[in-house]
């Protein structure tokens, strides 16, 4: 099921280049879908790990101990998001080319998030 809502998120998102689950802690991937020849997802799966674990770890050091809604990148040809899942030790990348606004990846990822984590729970389960 996970694999499934994957698809139809980067099916819905103009200019998906990858949506994947990854481990808060170690970076590897639980699921990822892939799209336009892109071989490099799982490095950055692994970079936005590390990323989220820096940012996490700045803000607590600043003493701000909320939780992080998103992490986004903006670059001259991709635009990364990273979403913590809750509670789950996971959290939701996606990758989009430019053309494909912020807002708009954010409100598709909003539209799917339950059915994200529930993949995950479902998964974790079996």
């Amino acid at each position: 099921m996970l694999f499934e809502v994957l698809d139809r998120v980067a099916s819905e998102l103009p200019g998906c280049q990858l949506t994947s689950i990854v481990s808060l802690e170690s970076g590897l991937s639980l699921a990822c879908v892939a799209r336009d020849g892109n071989d490099h997802a799982a490095a950055a799966d692994a970079y936005h790990s590390n990323l989220y674990r820096l940012v996490r770890n700045a803000l607590a050091e600043l003493g701000d101990v909320s939780p992080i809604d998103d992490v986004v990148i903006v670059g001259t040809r991709r635009v990364f998001v990273s979403r913590p899942l809750g509670t789950s030790g996971y959290f939701w990348h996606v990758s989009t080319s430019v053309e494909t606004t912020l807002g708009f990846t954010q409100a598709v990822m909003r539209k799917y998030q339950g059915e994200v984590q529930k993949g995950i729970e479902d998964l974790l389960a079996s």
